[in-house]
């Protein structure tokens, strides 16, 4: 295994989601490592002005400050150029393509589809 892992950093506000995800696939086997899980956008955003990370799955809809306002945040004062994968409970295309402005790197919806995250994995380990 001479290659690193690249680090994920999933968002949500609700636990379930988040073990969900971290159990959904088999992170290290993909090439990926899961390095914090963060309850909002704030959360996230502190943990980002001191850890690089490659790679930021995010909820849209959260209290405080929400994933689309992480995405602008952490974009607009350079704090990261992560890949940032949103996931939504909408399929909204306004939300879509705010994020898509916002470089953001892909839109799952929810419930997360197995298939899918591991094709959008795939996808940021490519580009």
């Amino acid at each position: 295994m001479g290659e690193a892992l690249l680090k994920v950093l999933l968002v949500d506000d609700e636990p379930f989601i988040l073990q969900g995800l971290k159990i959904l696939i088999d992170w290290e086997q993909e090439g990926f490592e899961v390095v914090k899980t963060a309850a909002n956008g704030e959360e996230a955003l502190e943990y980002l002005r001191g850890e690089q990370v490659d790679l930021i799955i995010a909820d849209i809809k959260m209290p405080v400050v929400t994933g689309l306002e992480l995405l602008e945040k952490i974009r607009g004062e350079k704090i990261s150029d992560a890949h940032f994968v949103i996931l939504s409970g909408y399929a909204d295309f306004e939300y879509a393509r705010k994020a898509i402005r916002y470089d953001c790197t892909d839109y799952i919806l929810k419930p997360v589809d197995r298939e899918e995250l591991l094709k959008v994995l795939n996808k940021v380990q490519v580009l």
